[in-house]
């Protein structure tokens, strides 16, 4: 994981408590600009993330696998143009 391949940069969510993650994706999403892609990198499958972000913002972001465990799982995010 090489933060340059992500100008938004990389977010270990692995560091942070379960009880903030969801507010610090939130935050850090609405602060993308278009080119800024990020990494999320979580400690168990991100399997709702994507689907609750589509609801509440919809079509503003691509979201796609990178790591995909056992060790840890993360996802590319790309903001859409409006």
């Amino acid at each position: 994981m090489v933060s340059g391949q992500y100008p938004g940069g990389v977010i270990d969510l692995r560091l942070h408590r379960p009880q903030t993650r969801l507010v610090l994706v939130e935050q850090t999403l609405m602060a993308l600009r278009p080119g800024e892609d990020v990494l999320l990198v979580f400690p168990a499958p991100p399997v709702r993330l994507p689907g609750y972000i589509e609801r509440i913002y919809p079509s503003r972001f691509e979201f796609t696998p990178v790591e995909d465990g056992p060790a840890f799982w993360s996802l590319h995010v790309h903001p859409l143009e409006p």
